[in-house]
């Protein structure tokens, strides 16, 4: 299964993660919006703006190809059975409650308040349809629910099958789901619970499978189920919502949303003019270089995240097989000068995949300090050509991790290490280290509650396994971890799994950020959030 790169790969395979930079858009793509934006704002009502930097690349709420920005819009239209906020804490949402015994067998109960935008009830057909259709082969969706009993190991229905034997329906507001054997209800609460948005079945039903990517619905979602309905959507320039008075919760008292595409380089000016009242997490981030500036606005209210997601490097373990130069290459880099300097001290030093913030980081593992004279040292034992150049492949879009990557450069010279670094924007790069054509790379992954979703990339036969790393002792441990239900004892898995890959270090934290999360004092509820944001934005207020 793909993974999500925030960056926003645009590529999910990532895309992700990153804010990636400005992604698109054009000064004069950007005067438009801006210009639109004011005029729609016009019309009246209390408005917010909220800049991004990527425009998302679909509206497709099954099949959002790993786009953040995509993901961002669509919190606003829609929403899921619960919700995970910044503490990784599950609250309901068109959920009232999922309760299991077994951790093979979960019901769930819908909130039988939950109504369509065009007032049609929300129910079991809903789900059942959205199912069905999204796990159809001929349907293309982003959903990975193979541990569904009924589904293959893709996650998917086989050809002619129109059941899911995993899936019971009980009554209207009622269903239940058998998993093939027990996991962690993290696992079904963050790849279930919290990752569908539903398809109105009373829309959709009669479009044929293989003509459902292209029907308009998913153009103009005009019927969701979200705090928000869908108004506009003009690419690389704005998406409009204005809001539901059918929502099941409390109507949202802001009138309309516009999420604003615009070049990193003007987020600051806008938020300093008042033509946005936030950024977006993590597509509109604020580099930590304007925290200075941004702080000193008297009209806006700057908080920091807790640490994020880290920006990782990558090696190509096919080009670089010495585990000794891959620690050499961990040695020889001075990541805490780009903690201190670069971010300010906004950010914490980690060596791992996985924030320290998770509950199955194993945060006691040593980590590779700053020793220009210990990497010449297994070079050296490596027997290293110092003749050989490294390619170095960035993703553009990013200041700081751009010149935090040049930094790493230096590092890397200094002990001996030519490299040769190449720019690219993110889809690009995606499909260099998909063909693994390059040596080191640097980007970030996205949040993830069930630490599986950090370390399958690792398993030998991983299509995501973009580093070529193998090790069956890895592989047994991880097929152990997915096996397991009991979270104490998959955390003395993944501890192990850590243990592993800090010796081979097919890959490489460099440092987890606070994010800058920036709001107008004209906002009297809401803010941006790393992870959550939007998850009671129908109690967002203004002046």
């Amino acid at each position: 299964m793909k993974m999500r790169y925030r960056a926003t790969l645009a590529t999910m395979i990532v895309a992700v993660l990153l804010v990636l930079s400005a992604c698109g858009a054009t000064n004069n793509s950007t005067q438009i919006a801006s210009t639109q934006g004011a005029t729609a704002a016009s019309e009246g009502g209390k408005t917010v703006t909220i800049g991004i930097v990527n425009s998302p690349v679909t509206l497709n709420q099954i099949n959002d190809q790993g786009d953040s920005a995509s993901t961002t819009i669509q919190h606003l239209i829609n929403d899921s059975l619960l919700d995970v906020d910044d503490q990784l804490k599950f609250t309901p949402k068109l959920a009232d409650s999922i309760d299991t015994t077994d951790h093979q067998n979960y019901t769930v109960h819908l909130n039988k308040d939950a109504k369509w935008s065009d007032g049609q009830p929300f129910t079991t057909k809903d789900v059942e349809f959205t199912l069905l259709t999204a796990l159809n082969p001929q349907v293309e969706t982003t959903l990975r629910l193979f541990f569904i009993e009924g589904l293959d190991d893709t996650g998917k229905l086989k050809e002619g099958q129109n059941k899911i034997t995993g899936l019971t329906i009980v009554d209207d507001h009622t269903f239940k789901i058998k998993t093939k054997a027990p996991i962690d209800p993290d696992i079904f609460n963050e790849s279930f619970a919290s990752k569908i948005y539903f398809l109105p079945e009373h829309i959709l039903k009669d479009v044929a499978p293989d003509q459902l990517a292209t029907n308009e619905y998913f153009q103009k979602p005009e019927v969701t189920i979200g705090p928000f309905k869908f108004a506009k959507f003009l690419k690389d320039q704005y998406f409009q919502v204005v809001k539901n008075d059918q929502y099941y919760r409390s109507v949202p008292k802001l009138d309309q949303i516009f999420v604003k595409v615009l070049p990193a380089t003007n987020l600051v000016a806008q938020l300093q003019t008042g033509e946005i009242q936030m950024n977006s997490l993590p597509v509109g981030l604020i580099p930590i270089t304007e925290y200075d500036k941004v702080k000193s606005l008297p009209d806006i209210n700057l908080t920091s995240s807790q640490t994020t997601e880290p920006v990782e490097i990558f090696f190509n373990t096919e080009t670089i097989q010495n585990p000794k130069v891959r620690q050499a290459i961990a040695y020889a880099l001075n990541r805490q000068q780009i903690v201190t300097q670069l971010l300010k001290g906004q950010a914490e030093l980690i060596d791992g995949s996985i924030p320290s913030s998770n509950q199955y980081a194993a945060t006691d593992i040593p980590k590779y300090t700053y020793d220009p004279a210990k990497a010449q040292a297994l070079l050296q034992e490596a027997g290293w050509d110092a003749n050989q150049t490294l390619r170095f492949l960035v993703p553009v879009g990013n200041k700081v991790r751009e010149q935090a990557a040049d930094i790493l450069e230096q590092n890397l010279e200094a002990v001996g290490i030519k490299v040769d670094i190449q720019k690219f924007d993110f889809p690009t790069l995606m499909q260099k280290t998909d063909s693994k054509d390059y040596d080191i790379t640097i980007f970030t992954r996205d949040y993830y509650v069930d630490p599986s979703r950090y370390f399958n990339m690792f398993e030998s036969d991983n299509a995501n396994n973009i580093v070529g790393y193998r090790n069956p002792k890895l592989d047994q441990l991880l097929k152990d971890g997915r096996a397991e239900s009991d979270p104490a004892k998959r955390k003395i898995i993944y501890h192990q799994v850590q243990e592993i890959l800090h010796e081979d270090v097919p890959s490489l934290g460099v440092y987890s950020e606070k994010r800058l999360q920036a709001v107008s004092k004209k906002v009297k509820v809401g803010q941006p959030l790393n992870i959550g944001m939007f998850n009671h934005v129908n109690e967002w207020d203004s002046q």
